[in-house]
């Protein structure tokens, strides 16, 4: 039902169906019966394997065509854009840097300030009323609607609700779109936020490893192509065997075995006795019951003249009445 032909069999529970000519066959003892029929188990297996090998290969082929190409083209375009987004990200963060040189031992510390947020057109320079800003822009967010808030580190940030979980979600978005799950914790939204963030090499080399496995499946799939199916040689053996063995046998027909198939002849034997029988019964009956006279009008026989005449030919005459043809009716 799904035009596939998987590498799935099973043995017929249920007996053998077997042709009258394959029958009286089997009952004169020829062996060629039964090297027939086990040719026709092993044919039909083969065909099956050849079958599924073709459905194999035309899904390369359209893997090499279409889908491969497609999911290359994806994760190239992936790649670049998370290459456009770290280097923005990094850029970001230069920027927030302050390197503070110790007047003592001069050994330097880096202290990193918290990056401007802007949430509903209002920018936020601290950490704690940007976190209780994002929490309470969530509560005009609706059910799965795509609402932009603000932006945060040169990205775009959008607000959405999933109604079933009863979560909700912020997209970041660069050249790429990254997906982030808020939780109630104000500060910890910050957190996620930037851990967000500071994974994007992890993505892009995520994206090069799913690269390098497409691009190995396309060159073992052209290797797949180039390989025949394994049992064309046997299939074509026997193939060629079963051929002889019904063209010996005439399985199809009669089988040299004097069984009689022909409906037709069998139904012009039946039509013939039948076209006999009638005729003898016409045959009688004319004999019997010719009628005497006809009617004047139509010039067939009368019915009830018929049956006087009848009667006067089989009804013996009683003294002392009528004869049955001069009855009144």
């Amino acid at each position: 039902m799904s035009s596939k032909s998987p590498v799935r069999s099973c043995e017929d529970i249920d007996e053998t169906a077997l042709s009258y000519a394959e029958i009286k066959a089997l009952c004169a003892g020829n062996p060629k019966i039964a090297e027939k029929m086990n040719l026709d188990v092993e044919v039909a297996k083969l065909r099956v394997i050849k079958a599924d090998y073709q459905s194999q290969r035309y899904r390369l082929e359209d893997d090499l065509l279409k889908r491969y190409p497609e999911q290359i083209t994806a994760i190239n375009e992936r790649i670049e854009g998370i290459e456009k987004d770290i280097t923005m990200y990094t850029q970001q963060k230069e920027e927030l840097t302050n390197v503070q040189s110790s007047l003592e031992g001069g050994a330097a510390s880096v202290s990193v300030k918290f990056p401007a947020m802007t949430i509903n057109g209002v920018s936020y320079n601290e950490k704690e009323p940007a976190a209780k800003a994002l929490l309470e822009a969530c509560k005009g967010v609706e059910n799965k609607k795509d609402v932009p808030i603000g932006s945060y580190m040169g990205f775009n940030m959008s607000l959405q609700f999933d109604g079933f979980h009863q979560t909700f979600s912020l997209l970041l978005r660069g050249s790429m779109t990254y997906k982030v799950d808020l939780g109630t914790d104000a500060f910890g939204n910050i957190t996620r936020i930037n851990n967000a963030l500071n994974s994007l090499p992890e993505k892009l080399e995520g994206a090069k490893s799913q690269l390098e496995t497409i691009l190995s499946q396309v060159e073992a799939a052209k290797q797949e192509l180039e390989k025949p199916f394994a049992l064309e040689d046997e299939l074509t053996e026997k193939e060629a065997r079963l051929a002889l063995l019904n063209a010996d046998l005439n399985i199809d027909g009669d089988g040299g075995l004097d069984v009689t198939n022909d409906n037709e002849n069998r139904d012009e034997n039946r039509i013939e006795t039948v076209e006999a029988s009638s005729n003898e019964i016409k045959d009688d009956y004319s004999d019997e019951h010719v009628p005497k006279t006809a009617d004047a009008k139509s010039g067939r026989p009368s019915f009830l003249d018929d049956i006087r005449a009848y009667n006067a030919d089989k009804q013996p005459s009683i003294p002392g009445k009528r004869a049955s043809s001069e009855l009144d009716i």
